[in-house]
């Protein structure tokens, strides 16, 4: 680890994972150091792994070390972090968390952006209303220009932003749909769960560290990339204290629309960051088995919505394996998928 700028009082730290989104780190950078509000510290974390980092032209820490010469005249602190090896996303967020020095935790994802005044909406609203978790609303932002696909990617395209846009401006802001909303103790875990209230993206909130802290405390270290937010934002919910909802813009998600179909894979080793899913489910179905969850009981509404999520995930992975596996791995792939998930998950998700 090591500093680039230095500043006396952190409030928030935003936290940035980074592995094989290099080129988009700057743009992202600029957005969070653009923000109005003083205070805040950037600790972006590569989880490529440092073997990985001989083969790139461009690493993460060359492209900090140009953005600060960029900036020398800034006042704000970034700090880096080199995973060994590639842990996954739990981790590389886990190792933001345990560095950072701020009150507060921002995730934000390497190729996405935060809109202006973000981190002072947000921090306003924790302070003012006591809340250990503040929800904003997210857009959708496209990388390529509709125009220019054909008309079956542009359908496609069309769709797949509705359908992102549904779910990222899923905030919880009363039931009356006013300009904000609260949810306490118990009601966050089921709003999230059972009612659908609000989405678990980690991006566009922002935590309490102390909660982040509770929340890893129950993951154990796991390699995961996919489903990895529903992982993490379910222990953040169970611990939460107080939800507050905002309508307020304040996160920009990135998604590449130039495709008809999902990206195609040629590798097991892509294939295996797909399986990854597997283990959010374990982590999850282990710890709703515990005879005394600190003095707290799930629904039993709770725990089949859970159990259905997981299953959900199990189903579309297969999905994915028919889809975008490349005809000569398919056999290695469905083995390796079961290997993950178990036979009998897969077999049950198969009928």
């Amino acid at each position: 680890m090591f500093n680039l700028f230095k500043k006396k009082s952190i409030k928030i730290s935003v936290c940035v994972p980074v592995c094989g989104t290099q080129k988009f780190l700057s743009a992202c950078l600029e957005s969070i150091c653009a923000q109005s509000f003083c205070g805040f510290e950037v600790i972006v974390v590569d989880d490529e792994g440092i073997e990985r980092l001989k083969e790139k032209k461009l690493n993460t820490g060359q492209i900090l070390k140009e953005f600060c010469k960029k900036h020398k005249s800034s006042n704000f602190c970034i700090r880096f972090i080199q995973h060994e090896k590639n842990k996954g996303l739990v981790e590389a967020r886990r190792s933001a968390v345990y560095a950072a020095a701020g009150k507060y935790i921002m995730f934000v994802d390497s190729d996405d952006f935060l809109l202006p005044d973000a981190l002072s909406t947000l921090y306003d609203i924790a302070e003012k209303k006591g809340a250990d978790i503040v929800h904003g609303m997210a857009k959708v932002k496209t990388r390529r220009e509709l125009k220019n696909l054909s008309e079956k990617d542009k359908k496609f395209s069309e769709n797949r932003i509705l359908e992102i846009t549904k779910k990222i401006t899923n905030v919880f802001v009363g039931a009356d749909g006013g300009s904000e909303g609260f949810l306490c103790k118990d009601e966050i875990l089921n709003g999230f769960l059972v009612q659908r209230n609000h989405c678990g993206f980690l991006w566009a909130k922002l935590f309490e560290r102390e909660l982040c802290l509770n929340a890893f405390e129950k993951i154990p270290p796991v390699y995961c990339v996919f489903a990895e937010d529903f992982l993490i934002y379910f222990f953040l919910a169970f611990y939460a204290k107080k939800y507050a909802g905002i309508k307020n813009e304040v996160y920009s998600y990135c998604v590449d629309t130039g495709i008809s179909s999902e990206k195609k894979i040629y590798s097991l080793e892509q294939w295996k960051k797909v399986c990854s899913a597997a283990s959010a489910s374990t982590v999850l179905l282990d710890f709703v088995q515990e005879k005394d969850i600190e003095n707290k009981t799930l629904t039993e509404s709770e725990i089949e919505e859970l159990r259905k999520t997981c299953r959900y995930y199990a189903k579309n992975n297969l999905e994915q394996l028919k889809k975008t596996v490349i005809p000569e791995l398919q056999t290695q792939a469905y083995e390796e998928l079961c290997e993950w998930w178990g036979k009998e998950m897969i077999k049950s998700v198969e009928k």
